[in-house]
């Protein structure tokens, strides 16, 4: 790879230190596409719209509301609201190890090279992909987008890197 990142010979290459957002963002765009997320998201919806009810019933009746029925409904909350993110820490973990990203992406597939390994992700690998404010995030075609692959923006050098990025991922990949 050459030590300029931007546009060379019709790909484009981004340089960046992942970050724990990164991850965080790109784990709720792969649920919002995963069955097993929405239906997980669907049951700690529901199994919370349960607690609620059993605790204004409690409060309606005149009778005192059991301790576990808050705790639970706590516990369903923070579940809820704080999965991705812790999901996105444990990962991280690994992902800072690597270091500096070295990501190009041309017309065979995405290649990423870290301080430690380098790994090449060819299109039918990971056959579509989300795009959010700050990622590209490529996904397996199984049904719970098991592998992802986290591209930052902030590694172009510039918009029209961005813009090209868009080009070659419609060319070869699907919107999820």
């Amino acid at each position: 790879m050459s030590e300029q990142q931007g546009t060379v010979h019709g790909g484009v290459e981004l340089r960046y230190r992942p970050e724990l957002r990164d991850y965080s963002v790109a784990l709720r765009a792969r649920n919002r596409v995963g069955v097993a997320s929405r239906r997980q998201r669907i049951l700690m919806v529901a199994a919370t719209a349960c607690l609620v009810a059993a605790t204004l019933l409690s409060l309606a009746r005149g009778t005192d509301v059991p301790v576990a029925l808050p705790v639970a409904l706590l516990i369903c909350f923070v579940l809820l609201v704080l999965s991705p993110w812790l999901m996105a820490r444990q990962l991280f973990r690994f992902v800072r190890r690597q270091g500096e990203f070295r990501v190009r992406v041309d017309e065979s597939g995405v290649s990423v090279d870290t301080d430690n390994s380098s790994v090449v992700v060819r299109w039918q690998a990971q056959p579509r992909y989300v795009e959010t404010t700050d990622l590209f995030v490529m996904l397996s075609d199984d049904k719970n987008a098991t592998a992802l692959t986290v591209i930052a923006k902030r590694g172009a050098q510039d918009r029209s890197d961005v813009d090209r990025l868009r080009e070659i991922f419609d060319r070869h990949l699907a919107k999820a």
